[in-house]
Order: C-alpha cells, then structure tokens, then sequence
C-alpha cells in the first residue's frame, strides 16, 4: 500500500484542514484539535454514541489512524502512541463512504488528475486496515467531479505546480470529504499500478504536460494489489486457499508472498503479511474477485505456529 513521507508547510494536518474548509466547507471534516490526554478524554465522553476518529498532527505515512468505536474498550496502547508521536491529535467523527486516494499534477496552476483509486479495508479491532486499491477508469464522470471539487483546495493552499496527492472519502449522494493533502507524488506501488495499465503518472504527467494526459487510454482496464492480514505471528505452517486465490480470473502474480517455515508478524499497519496482483479488463469481475479475497481475509488464511 502507498507510503510516503508528509514534509514541508503542509505536512500539518490542522493547517490542511484551514485550506480545505476555506476552499469548500463542505468538503472538510468537523475537525477537533486536542493538545493534551485530559481534552481527549473529556471529548471521547461526549461521543460515545459514535466512531471517532484520531490522527497525530503530523505523520510520516499512511496508515496512522485509530477508530474509538462504540461500545468497544478504548484502545489505550494506541491512543499512547499517538501523544509518543509528539504535538496534538485531531479527531472527527467517522464519515461512511468509499475512501479514495485520488493523485494529479498542478499545472501553470490548474489540477489536473492522473490516477484515482478506490480503497478496500477490513476493521480490526481500533484500525481500518486497507487490502486493496482498485482504479477508476480515466475520464470517467466520477473522475471529473472529483477534479471539480478538489480544484479549488489547491488554489486555497496557493500550490501553482508540481505534484499533489490527496485522501477523500466519496459516497452514492456525491458527498466529497478530503482526509488531508500532500503536495507530493504517490507512493509505491501506485506509480507501478499506473504503469502496468499504460497510464502516465504524476512524473509523466509532469514531463509531458497537458498533452500526456489527454492521451490517456479511456479504457485502460482495471488493476489492484491485494494485502493479507494476519492476526497471529509465528512461522507459517500454510497459506490456506492459496489455490483457489491463484485461480480467480484476475489472478496476476504474486508480489511476495510468505512461504512454510518463514516466520510473520502480525498486521498492524499497511502492506499485510502477503500479496497479490489483481489484472482485468472487466470492472466486474475484478471487483468480485477483490470481495472474494476480502471473505477469504476475513475468515484468516495464515495458519502458524508460535
């Protein structure tokens, strides 16, 4: 799953939400910033009826996010490492939709995107952790609306060229929620992803200017890398299904995968203890496949030994 470094005078997430709220209120998070245990703890009272989410001030990759949900012990180990991390917390309350990463370029001032993805994730206890990305077909009306919307968050944080990634959260109603903002490229493997389907990523786009982009391919075909989880470290006995899993039909490779005797630690992050390449020209199928993977996640597929 993508990760890279957040730096320079947008890497704070409260300054990004200024930008963002400032750009299209609708499209920021009802964002609290808590500078200390005791305002956390009085503002997790107040919520108990909900999901909130908590994220450091600052961080240096994806991934970083903890889920108090309601009705579950507070997950203080967590919440510890977040204050461990330095400087506040902001918290907002869980918004429901499919999150997406959507990346472009900024050029002579005017956004221009490159790759939209899609996420998937299982719930783990105080995390969501992502399994799966899926692109969008280039020029596709959802495409276009999210540059529509997101174009005027770059113009409120004066970003005139180069690079720039963003977090959003979308649903069926069209209702755009921005997580952060990074003027950067994306990391690895979405570069990658965009190659294997003939698509120009940011640096192409920026090499090649407007023109590289409105030469991309309208129907590329469909893409995905897909993460296992395990729950248990130790050294793996099997990788149960793995059979099933390298016959589906958009099956294309392994990216690495554990074998018997290595040992594996449990997911608490990004990247899973396993991968797979997902390829296809229908939509369809790939998705099935991508909900296949999750079912087969969700039941565990590493079998270890302490």
């Amino acid at each position: 799953m993508p990760k890279a470094a957040v730096a320079g005078p947008w890497s704070s997430k409260i300054r990004q939400h200024e930008a963002i709220a400032a750009a299209d209120p609708d499209l920021a998070f009802d964002l609290h910033v808590l500078s200390g245990p005791a305002e956390l703890a009085a503002h997790l009272a107040a919520r108990r009826d909900r999901t909130v989410v908590l994220r450091p001030e600052i961080s240096d990759d994806t991934g970083s996010a903890v889920l108090v949900r309601p009705g579950a012990a507070l997950p203080e180990p967590e919440i510890r490492r977040l204050w461990e991390r330095g400087g506040r917390i902001v918290a907002h309350d869980h918004v429901p939709g499919t999150p997406c990463f959507v990346n472009g370029v900024v050029l002579d001032g005017t956004l221009r995107l490159t790759d939209v993805w899609r996420c998937f994730s299982l719930e783990e206890g105080p995390r969501s952790l992502l399994t799966s990305v899926v692109n969008l077909a280039p020029g596709s009306a959802r495409e276009r609306e999210l540059a529509r919307r997101l174009a005027p968050v770059i113009n409120s944080a004066g970003l005139t060229e180069g690079p720039v990634t963003f977090e959003a959260v979308t649903d069926a109603d069209g209702t755009v929620k921005v997580v952060k903002f990074a003027a950067r490229a994306a990391g690895h493997p979405l570069p990658h992803l965009c190659s294997l389907l003939g698509l120009p990523d940011q640096a192409a786009a920026l090499a090649g200017g407007p023109q590289t982009l409105a030469d991309r391919p309208q129907a590329p075909g469909f893409v995905a890398d897909y993460a296992f989880v395990a729950r248990v470290g130790g050294r793996l006995v099997r990788f149960e299904g793995l059979d099933e899993i390298r016959a589906l039909p958009s099956y294309a490779g392994d990216i690495f995968l554990p074998t018997p005797g290595e040992t594996i630690t449990v997911t608490t992050g990004e990247g899973g203890a396993g991968a797979i390449l997902l390829r296809h020209r229908d939509e369809e199928v790939l998705l099935a496949d991508v909900e296949f993977c999750q079912r087969r996640n969700r039941a565990g597929v590493f079998s270890v030994t302490p």
